[in-house]
């Protein structure tokens, strides 16, 4: 299902580009990131694990880690996430973000 609405936001996309109309070129573009947005929520819907994608957007996995006590902040490859005293945790794209009830902890991409 992720796949068939971001083929879709890529299609307004596409739309977009193509609309000689500003308020068609606009709506298509809302709709576009609305779309994005839907996906990226129910990627970050399971609290016990997120994986960080190219498609993701930025403010997702720091609300994700934000919810369990943790501060992130996007960079240029990926995230760093840290709470109070703790080392910090480096995550960029295609890891996932675990969360083991008192810690995340990140399983690197393949």
């Amino acid at each position: 299902m992720n796949g068939t609405l971001l083929d879709l936001a890529q299609e307004y996309d596409r739309e977009a580009s193509r609309a000689v109309r500003w308020q068609t070129r606009d709506d298509c573009r809302r709709a576009a990131a609305l779309l994005r947005r839907m996906v990226c929520n129910r990627e970050a819907a399971d609290p016990t694990r997120i994986t960080i994608t190219m498609s993701m957007l930025i403010d997702i996995p720091e609300r994700w880690c934000r919810q369990h006590g943790y501060r992130a902040v996007a960079g240029h490859s990926g995230y760093v996430i840290q709470r109070d005293g703790e080392p910090a945790i480096i995550a960029g794209v295609g890891d996932t973000l675990l969360w083991d009830g008192e810690r995340i902890t990140v399983r690197a991409a393949r």
